[in-house]
């Protein structure tokens, strides 16, 4: 079987949305089928992509956006369609952040709609602050795919809300976990301070750290002895630290970068905050889980798919500074048992960590090919 991959991400090397393809393609390499990649050229220059270019798969990229004549010529005979149809693929799958992806970028869109093979869209993420732009070219490709696949029931849910459209041909597959642990890591005590970490790439329009400043800004833990790290980089990053100095919190809320290390990282901290605004299904919950960790975190997304409120963590009814503070109450109102909420959360993600995203991709592509 023949596989190419179309990447929408743009703008960074890589993402969580790419983990589950990775896998996917070890896997499907390892059993002899091959595979094209088509995506953004730092993604294309990313040691994932080169490691994966030494076992044996072929990568075609692309530049950044053009503008003008340039994009008008792209567009009419763009080197991904034509790479696509030199490696004539049994199926294609879109590997989206979105559904509304290539709403957003009809250079894609128009490349997607010209294959002559099934089509499957592989949708990471939904938010209800999401937009639909109406394009032609991206709704030829929405009404062309034969299958969806998504990384929770909620993204589903709240897709067919968007569109009044029915997805039943659809399979719902969690994200690959980049951390797998027998045991989880020794609980830090919950006397003393508490050391809280939000892991994320900075994007308040999405992940929320707008939120986390205000709260600690409260008299109520302003008197606690609480501190929290931001753990991530991206365009929000001096706005975050803008709200830090506004709030006066700089005392008990930190910048810390990235870190890769997550064992390292989850050895010092006690829990995640993670107020999302919108979500798939977060690797950096699942992680944390993994680490024996309780996460705090909204019902958006796979969130309450994946976190039982108050038995493998704690979940906030919506995105703001009240209900997300009262979720945080609630977590540390039970401090106490932190340690069986973050035991019960590793064997939680243990369980995940054994559906194997990738085969059940990988299946779900063959029996496509098959019909």
């Amino acid at each position: 079987m023949k596989i190419a991959i179309i990447s929408t991400i743009s703008g960074y090397s890589w993402g969580g949305t790419e983990e589950v393809w990775r896998a996917l393609v070890y896997c499907a390499l390892s059993e002899g089928h091959q595979v094209m990649l088509c995506c953004d050229h730092r993604v294309g220059a990313s040691s994932q992509v080169a490691e994966l270019i030494d076992q044996g798969m072929e990568v075609s990229t692309r530049p950044a956006r053009a503008t003008g004549r340039v994009t008008r010529l792209l567009e009419q005979f763009g080197s991904i369609h034509q790479e696509l149809g030199n490696f004539d693929p049994d199926v294609v799958m879109v590997n989206a952040g979105s559904p509304f992806d290539l709403h957003y970028d009809l250079r894609l869109a128009k490349s997607a709609s010209r294959v002559n093979c099934p089509l499957v869209y592989f949708c990471h993420f939904n938010s209800d602050r999401l937009h639909r732009e109406i394009g032609e070219p991206a709704d030829q490709v929405c009404n062309e795919a034969v299958h969806w696949v998504f990384v929770s029931e909620g993204n589903r849910d709240e897709l067919e809300r968007q569109t009044a459209r029915s997805f039943a041909q659809s399979t719902v597959i969690l994200n690959q976990s980049r951390l797998e642990l027998d045991a989880p890591l020794p609980l830090l005590s919950p006397q003393g301070s508490i050391k809280f970490a939000h892991v994320a790439r900075l994007e308040t329009r999405w992940k929320g750290q707008d939120l986390l400043p205000a709260i600690f800004a409260t008299p109520k833990w302003r008197e606690r002895d609480v501190t929290m790290d931001y753990f991530g980089t991206g365009p929000d990053e001096g706005y975050i630290q803008s709200l830090i100095e506004h709030y006066h919190v700089a005392e008990r809320v930190g910048m810390v970068g990235y870190e890769r290390d997550l064992v390292k990282l989850w050895e010092s901290y006690h829990a995640l905050l993670l107020p999302s605004r919108g979500e798939g299904t977060p690797l950096v919950a699942i992680e944390a889980m993994m680490c024996g960790r309780p996460v705090i975190t909204t019902d958006v997304g796979g969130n309450s798919e994946i976190i039982e409120d108050g038995v493998t963590g704690f979940i906030a009814e919506a995105p703001t500074v009240r209900s997300f503070e009262s979720a945080m109450e609630r977590a540390w109102q039970q401090r106490e048992d932190w340690a069986e909420i973050g035991r019960r959360a590793h064997f939680r993600a243990r369980e995940l960590a054994k559906a194997d995203p990738a085969g059940q991709l990988l299946q779900v592509l063959q029996s496509i090919v098959k019909k």
